[in-house]
């Protein structure tokens, strides 16, 4: 299952100014209008093929005009070519892609509803991912895992991940319900971006620990606050069980799960910082007691005893070492990126409930920047290590696992435009299964935008 801590720090930043940070290399058209001027900033589509923001364009003008009626939309296409070089289960290459199809409609610019936002998420995912060979509990692939489905690397035609409706009561708080992508949490200026535009690892994009037993899409509301500048409060409660490919609505017997994050941004020695702490609560469910014993069960058998509830907390932080332009204020968290040219560390450490989680404790830590290259300012790199740390019960006995397991990953992405970029990946990855030798993976990842 994939974690996620529901920090809705995009929504939560568009609150707070009336021009939200561009993504790399995309411009902000910004209203003159004094007021009604919406929810969402305006992206400039226009530009040669080199220095777009999408690959498409402005279509004439056409995507600027529905911009300023509340309708905005891209498409972002990834493409991975991976193999596992040494170890694992097995050695070999796979090539896989996503779709993400992404439409927002701004109801406060169409003036239909004073501060209310839909946001929509589609999906699709064709060919095979090195996830089922490498050998760790958890994907080297993040992209290419979700959405869940019942059989690894399944193909998806189209399914819709995330619909969701937000409404601003204020520039300090807000509501959300329906539908929701979970990766949206966790977020980390140097270590998250969905394993599409910085690490591809689940360790490294995410906290191992944190989340479970969430789904990747999940039903649910919750608010988000921010009592002073610069802090964030989120709490929502979702469904537990995963709906990535169903409506969601069949879940809502089988468990709900509470999450609840506090974020920071500072500045230290006038170079930004985060920092991030979440807790989760599930109840209402069956999680298997990893240390209880073993009962009758109900088709025959010995089956293993349950618990209803189970929790985590986590912690997430980054701090630029290094900036070409110190004291610039508040980043995006959320958009996958290094916002400012330099050089940073990350560190995630989360906890959990042992009898239910077979996760214990894990811990992530590294460096990130960009623009380390002369004349390469947009260009983004990662090194990173992390740990899992397992717990020695009865179940982790019986498929011949280790205590623990770890691995590093390091990638350089190459921004070949604002629209396109190009990232190699080098991953060593220590399995906990006994059998299995260290796995290393080498893998490219193409990004489109449209």
């Amino acid at each position: 299952m994939t974690p996620a801590q529901l920090g809705f720090l995009a929504v939560a930043a568009i609150a707070v100014a009336p021009v939200a940070s561009a993504g790399e290399g995309e411009a902000v058209v910004v209203d003159e209008a004094p007021a009604n001027t919406g929810i969402l900033p305006i992206p400039d589509y226009g530009g040669d093929l080199g220095s777009r923001s999408h690959l498409l364009g402005d279509l004439g003008g056409a995507r600027t005009r529905l911009a300023r009626k509340g309708l905005q939309w891209d498409i972002q296409f990834t493409q991975t070519l991976q193999s596992v070089l040494d170890g694992g289960r097995d050695t070999g290459t796979e090539y896989g892609g996503t779709l993400d199809y992404n439409l927002t409609l701004d109801f406060d610019r169409m003036g239909i509803i004073p501060g209310g936002l839909l946001s929509f998420r589609a999906e699709s995912r064709y060919g095979n991912t090195v996830n089922g060979i490498a050998g760790p509990l958890l994907p080297a692939n993040l992209d290419g895992n979700v959405p869940l489905t019942d059989r690894l690397d399944e193909d998806i035609a189209f399914t819709i991940t995330n619909l969701n409706y937000t409404q601003f009561f204020s520039e300090k708080f807000g509501v959300a319900f329906g539908k929701f992508d979970t990766l949206v949490g966790d977020n980390n200026e140097f270590a998250s971006g969905r394993g599409v535009s910085q690490f591809m690892n689940f360790n490294m994009a995410l906290n191992a620990a944190g989340g479970f037993p969430l789904g990747y899409s999940a039903l649910g509301g919750g608010f988000f606050w921010m009592p002073k500048e610069r802090w964030t409060i989120n709490s929502f409660l979702l469904t537990t069980q995963d709906s990535s490919t169903t409506t969601g609505f069949d879940n809502l017997g089988d468990g709900w799960t509470w999450s609840t994050e506090v974020y920071h941004q500072h500045e230290l020695g006038g170079l930004p910082g985060g920092l991030m702490g979440a807790f989760t609560y599930s109840f209402d469910g069956d999680f298997t007691n990893l240390n209880g014993k073993y009962v009758p069960g109900s088709g025959g058998g010995l089956a293993p005893t349950t618990e209803n509830e189970t929790w985590a907390f986590n912690f997430n932080g980054w701090q630029y070492l290094y900036t070409e332009d110190p004291g610039a204020g508040p980043v995006d968290v959320t958009n996958g990126i290094a916002d400012h040219q330099g050089v940073g560390v990350f560190a995630r450490l989360a906890f959990a409930d042992t009898d239910t989680n077979p996760v214990k404790f894990f811990a992530s830590g590294g460096l990130g920047g960009r623009g380390i290259i002369p004349d390469r300012d947009d260009d983004t790199f990662g090194l990173g290590y992390f740990y899992t740390s397992l717990d020695e019960s009865r179940l982790t006995g019986l498929l011949g696992a280790r205590d623990h397991s770890q691995g590093f990953e390091a990638y350089y992405n190459i921004a070949l435009s604002p629209a396109a970029s190009l990232t190699a990946d080098v991953q060593v990855l220590d399995s906990p299964f006994i059998s299995l030798d260290t796995a290393v993976l080498a893998g490219l990842r193409l990004n489109l935008r449209f």
